[in-house]
């Protein structure tokens, strides 16, 4: 398998339940870019760089991006017009005084161009860059007008036609805390509802004007565990060990999470360890509605039928419709991992006695599970071991769990891990040398833990950290989650300072002999690209073998959706590495 056959799946990207029937999305890679076709009861009705399609009334609106986002409506017999065109649109629900919008102003190239003056710590965001304009909550009714803006970003809205319900990061806009408002259309006044902010990362309203929300009210806590909550009426839930999915995966189906509210019926996704289904909250009570080792990524429900997609290690995509499953790859099968017997949850992908890879999650708060993994299965077809596990700090097994590694990023998690490659060692009889690689928090366990060992042959370390104290200042995040993931008040004490810099892959660097690839993504605000770089020229002034490689226009994302092309280049060169120095 070559890295251009790797990305030639189709994924489902888009699922909702109309009157008219089911309506889908299925994307696919073309022509260095993605595309989608829209279905209709199994037909083909639109292709494009199309998102959000749904119908209000006999109208399709859907979502054209190219360059800008444009809201399109097409009536059933008429041509599509465009509705509006923002610079985003992320999402749209219909009210009585008109339509909301979701989105950010457009910018000319000027205003792109221009110097930026700011006072805030966060003034740039991984996938947006600078923050020259923020999301705001918009009304369209022959005109636009914005109806919430601010130096704040409006993250989610829900609407029943009359009230409306927002969500904003006005509590802590550096940090990126949230809080739920109500706004009252007519004056613009906004009467908030949670008395403590959080996360919220997905918002809903049933008929009635009651609302949920999937997250979590406890302040800038990384690690805590999501919870579905109604917070007008003191009510919470649990889903599985966390509400939600943090399983990583890296096909291109842009799914995020979801909260439907029908009645007095909840459905959301619940995860355990590594896999994650759909659950019902009604009377109280929890009932997990879907069984099976995958990852449910997209759902609709009507309040009589349910329609998914699941992603599993075999197969990239499925659409599960009553007891009728649609295959986009019917012609493709993956290599199903093993678990591995260890004292943390790990699976691998046994291919005999050859060179193996050991890959290390990103978060640390996510996890490795049930799903289907690209880079996986072209590393498995071209004659590698594949090896993967969830060490102390990964989500899916309970709050104490996952913040295990806080200040001890490089501890705990890099024992059991090391332990676990020793499991796989010898559960297989593997002889074969052992290459490890890793991206985000697996980035830095991967520069880390060749400062610790030489048990690797070679290592891959992408969008990776190496500093974690000049990392407080050029992440978008650093300056808090640095500091709270260390265990640390003030991350500019000395004291903190030596802290940071003591558990930091540079500080360690001179005891590095592995060859070492550093990949990174030019406009990655996450793990900013000089992380890389210091510890490349370290290296490389050190006399260890090191390549870099840097992809213009890719930011922290570019390994799950990143540009088609840097993508396919991304695993070549990766392939060489290995091959090189593990074959």
């Amino acid at each position: 398998m070559d890295a251009r056959e790797a990305y030639s799946i189709k994924v489902i990207s888009e699922i909702r339940l109309e009157r008219l029937g089911l309506l889908y999305g299925e994307t696919r890679i073309k022509d260095n870019d993605y595309v989608t076709t829209v279905y209709l009861k199994d037909k083909p009705i639109l292709e494009g760089k199309i998102s959000l399609p749904k119908f209000i009334g006999d109208d399709l609106y859907y979502v054209k991006s190219e360059g800008s986002s444009a809201l399109m409506r097409q009536s059933p017999y008429g041509e599509p017009q465009k509705v509006v065109e923002l610079g985003k649109v992320l999402k749209y629900e219909p009210h009585g005084k008109g339509l909301l919008i979701l989105g950010e102003d457009p910018l000319t190239k000027a205003e792109k161009d221009a110097p930026l003056v700011t006072s805030k710590r966060k003034y740039r965001f991984d996938g947006r860059g600078l923050l020259r304009t923020r999301t705001s909550l918009y009304l369209f009714d022959n005109k636009l007008r914005k109806v919430i803006e601010g130096d704040f970003d409006v993250t989610d809205f829900s609407t029943n036609g009359k009230r409306i319900v927002v969500s904003t990061s006005q509590p802590d806009d550096d940090v990126g805390l949230n809080a739920l408002y109500e706004l009252n259309l007519d004056n613009g006044e906004m009467k908030r509802i949670t008395e403590k902010e959080g996360s919220i990362v997905a918002l809903t309203m049933n008929e009635n004007g009651e609302v949920a929300m999937l997250g979590h009210d406890r302040g800038k806590l990384p690690w805590a565990i999501r919870e579905v909550i109604l917070p007008e009426e003191g009510k919470r839930f649990v889903c599985g060990n966390t509400c939600g999915s943090t399983v990583l995966t890296d096909i291109f189906d842009g799914a995020k999470e979801r909260l439907i509210f029908r009645g007095d019926e909840i459905l959301t996704l619940g995860q355990i360890g590594g896999e994650v289904n759909i659950y019902r909250i009604s009377d109280g009570k929890t009932e997990k509605l879907t069984h099976g080792q995958h990852v449910v990524r997209l759902f609709d429900y009507d309040g009589e039928s349910l329609v998914y997609s699941l992603t599993r290690p075999d197969k990239p995509s499925l659409l599960v419709r009553k007891d009728e499953i649609y295959d986009p790859n019917p012609n493709f099968k993956g290599a199903i991992p093993e678990k591995v017997a260890s004292s943390i949850e790990g699976w691998g992908i046994i291919t005999g006695d050859n060179p193996t890879i050991l890959f290390i999650h990103g978060g640390p708060h996510t996890a490795y599970g049930y799903s289907f993994f690209i880079e996986f299965q072209f590393f498995a077809q071209n004659g590698f071991n594949v090896i993967f596990a969830n060490p102390s700090g990964s989500q899916g097994y309970g709050e104490d769990f996952a913040r295990r590694c806080v200040g001890d990023w490089g501890g705990r998690d890099m024992q059991e891990l090391l332990q676990f490659v020793q499991d796989v060692k010898k559960q297989y009889n593997l002889t074969k040398k052992i290459g490890v690689t890793g991206g985000s928090y697996g980035g830095f366990m991967t520069n880390w833990i060749v400062t610790q060992t030489d048990v690797f042959s070679a290592a891959i370390s992408e969008r990776s950290i190496s500093n974690l104290v000049s990392m407080c200042g050029t992440s978008d995040i650093g300056f808090w989650f640095n500091a709270i993931e260390s265990g640390i008040e003030d991350p500019w004490t000395v004291e903190s300072m030596d802290k940071l810099m003591k558990m930091s892959p540079i500080y360690h660097v001179g005891k590095v002999k592995t060859p070492t690839m550093l990949i990174h993504g030019e406009e990655d605000y996450r793990c900013p690209i000089e992380q890389a770089e210091q510890f490349y020229v370290a290296l490389r002034s050190r006399g260890v073998e090191a390549k870099l490689v840097r992809y213009q226009g890719d930011g922290h994302e570019h390994a799950r959706k990143g540009r088609p092309e840097n993508m396919i280049h991304r695993l070549s060169v990766k392939l060489e590495w290995f091959n090189a120095h593990l074959k």
